[in-house]
């Protein structure tokens, strides 16, 4: 994924995104959904579950401003970001407490489990530290096993160039041929790792 090598120093050092940065805001926003499969998978194909329904950014980011308002209203500033910025919201997220790091290399939450966004605003308000949560994965490799393209090579380690969601939704060319027979029904990302 070369954008995130171009930003690379921007999402290694926040201050280069916000000077004067004292403290990062980390948020979740839980997507589960009662329904486990599309309804319309037998028809057009399988969709992640995160892209059902309206887009994210259009119901987060709202909801993010009106926090980062509330810092500006205390005489500091912000920089808020839905998926959307050089920042690094998941290895954030594991620092204050939100999440731990799976072996999938999603972050995991105690109670939301895989199923949530993550937003962050960087504020120049020095805030209280939370503190990061310890894994919980242990021994099991349920995410590794349930991964259809072995795109996760190891505990900790993904081939993003061998992941569905990478290659139905980010990647430009095309799939790679040995790869097609592991998508089945999915046009729009992956859960199985999720899922599992």
């Amino acid at each position: 994924m070369q954008w995130m090598e171009r930003t690379a120093s921007l999402r290694m050092h926040p201050a280069l995104v916000l000077p004067g940065v004292r403290s990062i805001v980390v948020l979740a926003t839980n997507y589960l959904t009662d329904d486990l499969h599309d309804s319309s998978e037998s028809v057009r194909g399988r969709i992640a579950r995160y892209a059902r329904g309206n887009d994210y950014h259009d119901y987060i980011a709202p909801r993010l401003q009106t926090l980062a308002d509330l810092l500006s209203d205390a005489g500091r500033t912000q920089r808020s970001f839905v998926d959307s910025g050089p920042v690094l919201e998941r290895d954030w997220a594991a620092a204050c407490g939100i999440s731990w790091h799976g072996k999938s290399t999603m972050g995991i939450h105690p109670r939301l489990g895989t199923w949530f966004f993550l937003s962050v605003i960087l504020t120049t308000l020095e805030l209280q530290t939370d503190a990061a949560i310890t894994g919980r994965c242990g021994k099991c490799m349920r995410c590794i096993d349930a991964c259809p393209t072995h795109a996760i090579v190891a505990p900790y380690r993904l081939d993003a160039g061998r992941c569905i969601s990478y290659l139905t939704i980010e990647n430009k060319g095309p799939i790679p041929l040995e790869l097609r027979p592991a998508l089945g029904a999915k046009i729009f990302g992956c859960d199985d790792c999720l899922d599992a």
